[in-house]
């Protein structure tokens, strides 16, 4: 399987109960074709799960281009029973049970620094069986640990018992496992404090989709540098210029796509994702 797959365009399209339709708000203007056939540099990152990796229960290894972790009776594979592609995590049926699929080497970077300042757009479609509080905590975003990307220890992960995020550099969306149906946008570099950009971003709905994305632009007005993104709307909070520059912010940080998921019960709580794609300009 190629990470270069096509992802599942339908730049008109807002539905989010199909599996058409990535967020035209925030696609409408990347140069992705040009990318494409070479005449703009840049990079493509996607994946639409047609031809799924599949990772056993307890494996921690490179998987199709990716890096993954499962728990031990933790799987993600192909949904079954659904046509178009959907990575599903299951199995996590013990407490703290954690699966962790990374996009492979950290290609992206996001800084205001004039060498690195290039526009990058992202954005994920996924859905969790269960919103209760305690069952599913979940990350899903731009993120990487600088000493090891994914562990057997769990470094880049959510942490046991309350599914906060671990100490490494980060920007996304999270859930915890206190509030299981509150979605924030977060960001943090390796070795500072958490920063809760947007609290309750998202309101998550039990089994029902969301597409969650942003995207960053250094030409922006210096208020707006990352605008953030919930089913095709832009979100009225932005991180703005002062905020890249604090050293709360993971300026400069390479990181890349990473979807975690972990319970907080001793009792199955699935998830998906349909698709995920980040692109920037070089």
């Amino acid at each position: 399987m190629s990470l270069a797959m096509r992802l599942k365009d339908n730049l008109g399209s807002a539905n989010t109960d199909s599996w058409l339709g990535s967020s035209p708000a925030i696609w409408g203007n990347c140069p992705i074709d040009s990318i494409r056939n070479g005449s703009l540099g840049g990079i493509i990152f996607e994946d639409d799960f047609v031809s799924c990796p599949s990772l056993s229960a307890g494996a921690h290894d490179s998987l199709a281009g990716y890096l993954a972790y499962g728990d031990t009776g933790v799987t993600i594979a192909a949904q079954a029973g659904v046509a178009g592609g959907v990575a599903e995590v299951a199995g996590n049926d013990a407490d703290n049970d954690e699966s962790v699929l990374s996009g492979g080497s950290p290609a992206f970077i996001i800084s205001d620094t004039a060498s690195q300042a290039k526009k990058l757009w992202y954005e994920a479609r996924i859905k969790k069986a269960s919103i209760a509080d305690n069952a599913c905590a979940l990350f899903n975003g731009l993120a990487w640990d600088h000493g090891d990307g994914v562990s057997v220890a769990k470094t880049l992960c959510l942490t046991d018992n309350d599914g906060a995020l671990g100490a490494f550099s980060y920007l996304g969306f999270h859930v915890d496992q206190a509030d299981g149906d509150a979605m924030d946008f977060v960001y943090m570099a390796e070795g500072q404090a958490q920063t809760v950009k947007i609290a309750g971003v998202h309101v998550p709905v039990a089994d029902t989709w969301v597409k969650l994305g942003f995207i960053y632009d250094p030409t922006a007005d210096a208020a707006k540098r990352i605008k953030i993104f919930v089913n095709n709307v832009e979100q009225t909070t932005y991180v703005t210029a002062t905020d890249i520059a604090t050293a709360t912010f993971p300026d400069a940080e390479p990181m890349a796509p990473v979807w975690c998921v972990k319970v907080g019960a001793a009792a199955e709580s699935k998830a998906q994702m349909d698709w995920w794609r980040c692109v920037q300009l070089r």
